[in-house]
């Protein structure tokens, strides 16, 4: 049996899962929401639009090559360079190329509810329940009541018993951070709907405290970092750019661990990969690596005002790289 295929029973490890039914809200659900998730790089063509035959190709890797999901357009996948229209006709590709929609997280944070809407909606008819939702991300210090109106509208607007909502918290990105009474709140008036947190901050004081503080949804660090030790607290796997990269690797850690054997050797080879790749604006780097590892120039290319690895730079995170023994997976 392929270790990628492997099914764990695992709800007194109080983690969701497929079989496994969280209390949220007073309601009780079943959650697809847990393991190691790829927020997935956005190849390019040469004119800046979006390379749809690489990005599908890309999602079938990530997903073969250990992955439980991948989310699409989120801060690795340069979201904010791509708009409604741009990221609508690209889920669509991605699903008439046989991609399965529950594989896939949706990003849709904006600063405008009517374009968190057309993108949610969108997903929805797609097949897509999940999506990451960053808060409106202009005005900066909202009260709190601002910020759960504008969830609400989101929601409410869709209408939809099916959506599950993954709140984006990464204050250093969007200034806006995810509170522990909005989570509350929202959690108090859409229930099951609210059904994950990714926590971005890199603070592993963050990412314990909404663990243990919301142990009925499911809580993924961004950061592989921190993986190990926000499974043994309870965490649901993690959502992290490095995935792109290192899906295996990632994988192994939450398999070992949920097969009940040390997985430390293995978090601190995943961390190796980390640390050399965020040396380097990350988005940038990993696409770099698929260039050189692929022998693909094309994915180097981002969007502006991101830019292209210096050559300097590319050998140098490439000879990090393989000085580690890092190696792309087939």
């Amino acid at each position: 049996m392929n270790s990628f295929d492997t099914n764990f029973t695992r709800s007194n490890l109080g983690i969701a899962t497929p079989a496994t039914e969280s209390s949220i809200g007073g309601q009780t659900s079943n959650s697809e929401l847990y393991g190691v998730w790829a927020p997935c790089l956005t190849p390019i063509h040469e004119d800046g639009s979006i390379n749809s035959p690489k990005l599908c190709d890309h999602i079938s890797w990530l997903l073969s090559s250990g992955c439980h999901g991948v989310g699409l357009f989120g801060t690795t996948g340069e979201a904010s360079s791509f708009s409604v229209n741009e990221r609508m006709i690209a889920l669509e590709q991605v699903i008439e190329s046989g991609i399965a929609p529950e594989k896939l997280m949706i990003g849709n944070g904006f600063p405008s509810i009517t374009d968190a809407l057309t993108v949610t909606r969108h997903a929805l008819k797609a097949g897509c329940n999940k999506v990451l939702m960053l808060p409106p991300f202009y005005f900066k210090n909202p009260s709190v009541e601002g910020l759960c109106l504008s969830y609400r509208r989101v929601l409410d607007l869709v209408n939809s018993p099916d959506i599950r909502v993954v709140l984006y918290h990464f204050p250093k990105m969007s200034a806006v951070p995810i509170s522990h009474e909005l989570i509350e709140m929202l959690i108090d008036s859409h229930g099951e709907l609210i059904a994950g947190i990714k926590d971005s901050s890199g603070d592993w004081d963050s990412t314990e405290g909404f663990i243990r503080s919301f142990p009925q949804i499911s809580i993924f660090p961004g950061t592989d970092v921190l993986l190990l030790r926000a499974l043994k607290i309870g965490g649901a796997g993690t959502i992290t750019a490095t995935a792109d990269i290192n899906p295996g690797g990632i994988r192994r850690i939450y398999d070992l661990w949920a097969e009940g054997n040390d997985a430390a050797e293995a978090q601190r080879s995943a961390d190796r990969i980390r640390e050399i790749a965020s040396r380097y604006p990350l988005s940038t780097a990993l696409k770099a690596v698929h260039a050189e590892f692929r022998n693909d120039s094309e994915w180097r290319r981002v969007r502006p005002p991101l830019t292209e690895l210096s050559p300097g730079d590319h050998s140098d995170l490439k000879n990090a790289l393989l000085d580690a023994g890092f190696k792309l997976a087939d």
